[in-house]
């Protein structure tokens, strides 16, 4: 296994128990079993990613009622998160489910295995988020030796949505009070299984991904707002094989969109409202004085950095940085800050109607 597909077999897994809570249909925890073994099993894998499968293939075995087994699994990710230097946390999480174990909490409550710090499913819904406010996970695309589309005059994907996303915070954070984290807040790169994962371990209520356009002619134009799911447009297939890092006609990972269809499922009418939010702010604030500019509209399309989340989420291309026109505007401070605008409020219209 590399390092993405056990990161999607072990958001997979958690899907499952999700839909197990949900429905209790006893199929959800033999995929979720199926689907987490390889991970807790494989010695090539981020550390990391190997101790938070051996809590959830824990928890499965909860789920199950097989209590040895479920102890076992703790135990190994406690001993084990030690070994790799980890930190504390998943120590502290593997710790807390063998305690709820010893001391019958789990004959009762089973907990849950996409948080932070573990907590008992009654009355989840009463303590997500809280007092606290909605968190919003905004995701500058690419960053590091990736540099994603360019222009022929220096420009770089990964530098504009960096900016941008820097400037949609500030605007979220002084105009609406929300709070907002980044997934990456530097030129590093981030493997895109973990900005998802980021957007989840932070249960955030938007996950909203930065990106900028390119067209083999240099000579495509306009804005795009998608969410995640299947198409039979090529452009947008085009598009998200770029995005995902796929070689062009590449196969989509089946895995990706098993996992897309489990957790969007819920979520995709919100997502397309989100998505539809964000694209009507970018007209208000950007088109309305770019009259030379366009929005080609919402779409939809497969994009890996997407898949997982589980909350609405959207894809936004900003416009073609290897169109002389609009690769121009993207240089220009105001024309970014212009667009920070729009897209800072299509989220919060968003959060204010839902």
């Amino acid at each position: 296994l590399d390092e993405d597909s056990a990161l999607l077999r072990l958001l997979a897994a958690e899907a499952q128990l999700r839909l197990y809570r949900t429905r209790k249909e006893q199929a959800y925890l033999t995929t979720a079993r199926a689907l987490i073994e390889p991970v807790t099993k494989s010695g090539v894998v981020n550390g990391e990613t190997r101790a938070e499968a051996l809590l959830v293939a824990g928890d499965v075995a909860l789920y199950a009622g097989m209590w040895d087994a479920a102890e076992g699994f703790y135990s190994d990710a406690g001993s084990f998160s030690q070994t790799e230097y980890i930190g504390l946390a998943i120590q502290k999480r593997a710790e807390q489910r063998l305690q709820g174990l010893r001391n019958g909490t789990f004959k009762r409550y089973l907990p849950s295995s996409d948080s932070e710090v573990p907590r008992i499913i009654a009355g989840r819904e009463a303590l997500v988020r809280g007092s606290a406010g909605p968190i919003i996970i905004l995701d500058p695309g690419h960053g590091g030796g990736d540099v994603g589309a360019t222009s022929a005059h220096g420009g770089q994907e990964k530098e504009i949505t960096l900016d941008i996303a820097r400037r949609v915070k500030a605007l979220l954070e002084r105009l609406y009070q929300m709070k907002v984290q980044l997934t990456r807040d530097d030129d590093i790169f981030v493997p895109l299984a973990r900005r998802a994962a980021l957007a989840n371990r932070k249960d955030g209520a938007v996950f909203v991904s930065l990106h900028v356009n390119a067209s083999e002619k240099h000579d495509a134009d306009g804005f795009e707002a998608y969410y995640l799911d299947n198409t039979n447009d090529e452009a947008s297939r085009k598009l998200a094989e770029r995005e995902n890092g796929v070689p062009q006609g590449g196969a989509v990972d089946d895995l990706s969109f098993m996992l897309s269809d489990l957790i969007q499922s819920g979520k995709m009418e919100d997502s397309i409202v989100l998505t539809r939010s964000v694209e009507a702010g970018v007209r208000s604030k950007v088109l309305r004085s770019h009259r030379d500019l366009r929005s080609l509209g919402v779409k939809k399309a497969p994009f890996y950095v997407l898949v997982g989340a589980h909350m609405p989420c959207s894809l936004i291309e900003m416009f073609f940085v290897d169109n002389p026109v609009e690769g121009r505007k993207l240089r220009d401070e105001s024309f970014r800050s212009a667009l920070a605008a729009g897209i800072a409020e299509g989220i919060f219209k968003f959060l204010q109607n839902t």
